[in-house]
Protein backbone atom coordinates (compact mmCIF):
# COMPACT_ATOMS: atom_id res chain seq x y z
CA UNK A 1 0.00 0.00 0.00
CA UNK A 2 2.65 2.43 1.15
CA UNK A 3 4.45 1.97 -2.39
CA UNK A 4 1.20 2.44 -4.12
CA UNK A 5 0.53 5.57 -2.40
CA UNK A 6 3.89 6.99 -2.92
CA UNK A 7 3.26 6.35 -7.01
CA UNK A 8 -0.13 7.99 -6.93
CA UNK A 9 1.63 11.11 -4.82
CA UNK A 10 4.38 11.33 -6.80
CA UNK A 11 5.85 11.20 -3.83
CA UNK A 12 9.66 9.18 -4.29
CA UNK A 13 10.95 9.24 -0.60
CA UNK A 14 12.36 6.12 0.11
CA UNK A 15 11.96 5.98 3.77
CA UNK A 16 7.76 5.06 2.17
CA UNK A 17 8.85 1.68 0.43
CA UNK A 18 12.52 0.56 0.41
CA UNK A 19 12.91 -0.94 3.49
CA UNK A 20 16.67 -1.56 3.62
CA UNK A 21 17.54 2.03 2.71
CA UNK A 22 14.97 3.42 5.93
CA UNK A 23 16.06 0.81 8.04
CA UNK A 24 20.17 1.29 7.38
CA UNK A 25 20.39 4.48 6.03
CA UNK A 26 17.49 6.31 8.23
CA UNK A 27 17.58 4.32 11.12
CA UNK A 28 13.98 3.89 11.73
CA UNK A 29 12.31 0.74 12.86
CA UNK A 30 10.73 0.41 9.61
CA UNK A 31 8.76 1.86 6.54
CA UNK A 32 7.09 5.82 7.64
CA UNK A 33 3.28 5.29 6.80
CA UNK A 34 2.72 8.47 5.05
CA UNK A 35 1.35 11.75 6.47
CA UNK A 36 -1.25 12.60 4.15
CA UNK A 37 -2.29 8.93 4.14
CA UNK A 38 -2.90 9.25 8.07
CA UNK A 39 -5.09 12.02 7.30
CA UNK A 40 -6.81 10.31 4.69
CA UNK A 41 -7.56 7.54 7.42
CA UNK A 42 -8.50 10.69 9.54
CA UNK A 43 -10.85 12.75 7.14
CA UNK A 44 -12.72 9.23 6.71
CA UNK A 45 -13.23 8.69 9.96
CA UNK A 46 -15.48 12.00 10.16
CA UNK A 47 -17.07 10.57 6.76
CA UNK A 48 -17.77 7.29 8.41
CA UNK A 49 -19.61 8.73 11.76
CA UNK A 50 -21.32 11.74 10.78
CA UNK A 51 -22.06 10.91 6.34
CA UNK A 52 -24.44 14.08 6.07
CA UNK A 53 -21.63 16.18 7.24
CA UNK A 54 -19.64 18.41 4.72
CA UNK A 55 -16.56 19.41 5.09
CA UNK A 56 -15.57 22.98 4.76
CA UNK A 57 -12.24 23.43 6.19
CA UNK A 58 -9.70 19.86 6.71
CA UNK A 59 -5.80 20.76 8.57
CA UNK A 60 -3.65 18.18 9.53
CA UNK A 61 -0.12 18.14 11.12
CA UNK A 62 1.86 15.13 11.99
CA UNK A 63 3.76 14.92 15.26
CA UNK A 64 5.67 11.82 14.93
CA UNK A 65 6.30 8.85 12.54
CA UNK A 66 4.18 6.18 12.18
CA UNK A 67 5.64 3.14 11.10
CA UNK A 68 4.32 0.34 8.72
CA UNK A 69 3.71 -3.26 10.29
CA UNK A 70 2.36 -1.68 13.79
CA UNK A 71 -1.26 -0.83 14.92
CA UNK A 72 -2.41 2.58 15.12
CA UNK A 73 -5.66 4.09 16.05
CA UNK A 74 -7.08 7.19 14.48
CA UNK A 75 -9.92 9.12 16.78
CA UNK A 76 -12.10 11.90 17.04
CA UNK A 77 -14.45 14.15 18.79
CA UNK A 78 -16.95 16.62 17.31
CA UNK A 79 -17.20 20.17 19.44
CA UNK A 80 -20.33 20.45 21.59
CA UNK A 81 -21.61 22.67 18.50
CA UNK A 82 -20.99 20.63 16.07
CA UNK A 83 -18.93 23.37 13.71
CA UNK A 84 -15.72 21.36 14.43
CA UNK A 85 -14.37 18.07 14.86
CA UNK A 86 -11.12 17.57 16.79
CA UNK A 87 -9.39 14.39 15.14
CA UNK A 88 -6.06 12.64 16.12
CA UNK A 89 -4.03 9.43 15.32
CA UNK A 90 -2.10 7.17 18.29
CA UNK A 91 0.55 4.45 17.34
CA UNK A 92 0.21 0.78 18.92
CA UNK A 93 2.71 2.78 21.79
CA UNK A 94 0.06 5.28 22.55
CA UNK A 95 1.99 8.14 21.14
CA UNK A 96 0.34 11.09 18.88
CA UNK A 97 1.60 10.68 15.74
CA UNK A 98 -0.92 13.01 14.03
CA UNK A 99 -3.24 16.03 14.75
CA UNK A 100 -5.85 17.19 12.60
CA UNK A 101 -9.10 19.61 12.78
CA UNK A 102 -12.17 19.65 10.47
CA UNK A 103 -14.28 22.34 10.08
CA UNK A 104 -17.89 21.03 9.15
CA UNK A 105 -20.56 23.00 7.01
Amino acid sequence: MLFRYSALTFNGHRIHYDYPYVTQVEGYPDLIVHGPLIATFLIDLVHREAPQAVVRRFEFRAQRPTFANRPFTVCGMPSADGQTVALWAKDHEGYLTMRATAQLA
